[in-house]
């Protein structure tokens, strides 16, 4: 079993940032906060857990007209 390296979280109204979930890679991230964003006029962040670095962010208004 392969440990997740990335976290998303999100932005709540007060901008804390959340932590919703794990996953282990940067695709599987992005589509997951795709989904997360349909429901939700949030803010997302990506983090690294290696790097320690934000890799990715993004809002409902990005993914607005795309399909999967």
């Amino acid at each position: 079993m392969t440990t997740p390296a990335y976290d998303i979280f999100k932005k709540d109204a007060a901008a804390a940032m959340i932590w919703v979930e794990s996953v282990e890679d940067l695709e599987s991230a992005k589509m997951r906060v795709r989904e997360l964003s349909r429901d939700s006029n949030a803010e997302y962040a990506i983090f690294n857990q290696h790097t320690k670095q934000v890799v990715f962010k993004a809002g409902r208004q990005q993914f607005a007209g795309r399909h999967s």
